[in-house]
């Protein structure tokens, strides 16, 4: 029975066993590789970037030695407080990213990259 099927399909495709691959077949198998969507890349990459500069700002805040470590003044005050804004910042975006993903789509992976960098600087 199966046989039978497949032979018949074979048949009514009109399917010759030395038949070579027409050249419209062949371009269109060929022609079909998928492109690469490089728009999300943008937007992923800056919210790491993003998470960077605010993980590395609060970890610099608690360790001695760095330019706005603890007794560093002006300097220590001015970056600690962009940092903590940051981060206070980046939770709500992740939140409103989850909930707010299908009418802006950008949202989300800026707001989980953005957040990932920032607890993979503090937790190392």
């Amino acid at each position: 029975m199966i046989v039978k099927s497949f032979d018949e399909r074979l048949d009514r495709m009109q399917w010759q066993p030395t038949a070579v691959p027409t050249r419209e077949i062949v371009d269109g198998l060929l022609g079909e590789q998928p492109s690469v969507d490089l728009r999300g890349i943008s937007v992923t990459l800056l919210g790491a970037i993003l998470g960077i500069l605010i993980g590395v700002g609060l970890k610099g805040m608690v360790m001695p030695g760095t330019l706005w470590g603890p007794g560093s003044g002006l300097m220590g005050v001015i970056v600690g407080t962009m940092s903590m804004a940051g981060l206070v910042l980046s939770i709500p975006l992740a939140v409103f990213g989850a909930v707010l993903h299908q009418r802006k789509p950008w949202l989300l992976p800026l707001s989980a990259m953005n957040l990932l960098m920032i607890v993979v600087i503090l937790l190392s």
